[in-house]
């Protein structure tokens, strides 16, 4: 009869540790201009890129062909799809990086300004 119980404890615990309720993703333009409001954000190819990150700024980065452009502008998080920035204009050309995947640079008139990827993991 022991046995029998720990045999069915441990399949309980192997099966509440092997399953989760909750989902996590990419963060999404709501939850990024939640927790910062004054945040350079767009959004292309289902990912938000944020623009101000210091470590970013310091890199020796070459721009390469233009990847996308800015398509509408909007400051509500929830109202973003690809192409939506809250603070680059329509218009906006923006670039690859040769030297990475995971940023961006747009060009504007005050000069280029670079994005990186928020990606989760």
């Amino acid at each position: 009869m022991r046995i029998v119980m720990y045999i069915l404890l441990l399949v309980c615990f192997i099966t509440t540790g092997c399953t989760s309720t909750k989902t996590i993703g990419n963060p999404t333009a709501s939850e990024v201009l939640k927790m910062e409001p004054n945040a350079n954000v767009f959004m292309y190819k289902d990912t938000i890129y944020n623009a101000g990150i210091p470590w970013v700024d310091e890199l020796e980065l070459t721009k390469d062909i233009q990847e996308t452009e800015i398509t509408r502008q909007s400051n509500k998080g929830r109202a973003f799809k690809n192409g939506t920035a809250n603070k680059l204009g329509v218009g906006t050309k923006v670039f690859r990086v040769k030297e990475r995947n995971d940023m961006l640079i747009a060009e504007t008139e005050g000069g280029d300004i670079r994005f990186y990827q928020l990606v989760e993991g």
